[in-house]
């Protein structure tokens, strides 16, 4: 069996979970769908849950691309995480495109549905997201050095606050089916890493 077959089922899987939710997403629906025998998976995966933390893993790598690209940058720090909101609202808008519908945040929807199940799932989801608050803070940390937000803000509350905002905002935009509330956002994501903690 080649990685090809397991490259198919990752893909595979993602499209079906994005399209409806893990728990919908059975065995026999994905290897239907990938055209793939259960021996096939089980030879890749030992488990629906070993798969979900595939399709985790491929997530994070398509919003890392997305990350680097806007931070990698020369911008000004602040500008980096605006051009990271405009970057993930154009993915969002892709895939509505694609998908007839904002399927919502690859990583958060994952978040919600297999956080709270025992297993391995919760620590990769709790590591992704620690991650790209990290993307965040150091952002509002060279901010902070160069004088670009006012004194008092702690760049740790900031990225916190303006990743989970992103997060809530995603979450509209899926049930409104409109990725442009997340492009919308960034002037309240500039104010919630702006103000200082209390």
């Amino acid at each position: 069996m080649t990685d090809d077959t397991r490259t198919r089922l990752v893909q595979t899987a993602r499209a079906l979970i994005h399209g409806s939710s893990f728990a919908d997403v059975g065995i026999g629906d994905l290897c239907r769908e990938a055209g793939v025998h259960r021996g096939s998976l089980y030879h890749f995966f030992p488990s629906k849950e070993a798969v979900g933390l595939a399709v985790i893993d491929a997530n994070w790598e398509l919003l890392k691309a997305v990350l680097d690209e806007s931070f990698d940058s020369e911008a000004p720090p602040l500008e980096r995480i605006d051009a990271f909101v405009g970057g993930f609202a154009g993915m969002l808008t892709a895939a509505r495109d694609q998908m007839g519908a904002v399927p919502g945040c690859p990583i958060g929807n994952l978040a919600l549905e297999l956080s709270g199940r025992p297993g391995e799932a919760r620590h990769r989801i709790t590591e992704i997201l620690t991650a790209w608050q990290r993307y965040f803070r150091d952002a509002v940390a060279e901010a902070a050095l160069r004088g670009h937000v006012p004194a008092g803000v702690d760049p740790d509350t900031a990225a916190l606050r303006a990743l989970a905002f992103l997060q809530g905002i995603t979450l509209m935009a899926k049930a409104y089916d409109r990725p442009t509330l997340v492009t919308e956002a960034r002037t309240a994501i500039r104010t919630l890493i702006e103000t200082p903690a209390p």
